[in-house]
């Protein structure tokens, strides 16, 4: 769900619904936290991520592997 399409959602809507705090997050809520702090990496930076990723997992299997 894009931010700016529900930020254009609730603008249309103000004055028709109804806040209720709660004292956990609404099922509705989760794909809206889901996307905070989520930025797309691409390019030589998704390539660096890979390897990374790709090396640490290789040091897990030998460490697990070594007697």
């Amino acid at each position: 769900m894009e931010i700016e399409r529900l930020k254009d959602m609730l603008s249309r809507i103000k004055g028709h619904i109804t806040h209720r705090p709660l004292d956990r997050i609404s099922p509705l809520a989760v794909p809206v936290m889901l996307e905070i702090g989520k930025v797309p990496v691409g390019g030589e930076a998704q390539d660096f991520l890979l390897a990374e990723a790709a090396d640490e997992l290789f040091a897990d299997v030998v460490a697990t592997a070594s007697p």
